[in-house]
């Protein structure tokens, strides 16, 4: 008696197991499935995370008027934070930029970075930091952006603002 009782409620046990093993394995396949990347591009469409052409236009914060485009390349890394270059200056006059992103809701993100300026003759100018409130385009390879510019001195004084706005493609 006590040993068929043990094979059933061994049996169960171990029927239960398998059940719960299944729907991990499948729960599991599910949230891989939704972060496959894609083939052609190697990284996941339904992210930031990967390498973007930019092309920017600072704005007239008043009217919103173009005042210049120039081109740039940002690197969203896993994890949260980034990278990116810009032809808007020489390099003779401004490092790269490196900041963080994150994820607002459904296709909503932010970025800040942050980049030093130096003068013409290689004097240190101050940093220059970008706030961006960034939209992933439908098809996950296109985002465009609002910007805020802050210009600081130095010691990290505000010098001057500024707006723009970005379009972007996936690098593949």
């Amino acid at each position: 008696m006590k040993n068929a009782y043990m094979q059933k409620t061994a049996g169960t046990l171990l029927a239960l197991m398998l059940v719960f093993g299944a729907t991990q394995i499948l729960v599991s396949g599910q949230d891989k499935e939704r972060s496959l990347p894609d083939p052609e591009s190697g990284f996941s469409s339904r992210t930031l995370e990967g390498v973007w052409q930019t092309t920017v236009t600072q704005r007239n914060c008043q009217n919103g008027d173009m005042i210049r485009t120039s081109k740039g390349l940002s690197v969203y890394h896993k994890g949260g934070t980034m990278s990116e270059t810009s032809a808007a200056l020489p390099p003779a006059m401004r490092t790269p930029g490196y900041g963080v992103w994150e994820k607002r809701r459904n296709s909503n993100y932010s970025s800040s970075f942050i980049f030093m300026r130096f003068n013409p003759d290689g004097s240190f100018a101050g940093t220059q930091k970008i706030t961006s409130d960034i939209e992933l385009g439908s098809d996950g390879n296109t985002y465009s952006t609002t910007t805020a510019i802050q210009i600081l001195d130095p010691n990290d004084n505000v010098m001057g603002t500024g707006c723009a706005t970005a379009t972007a493609t996936r690098f593949s």
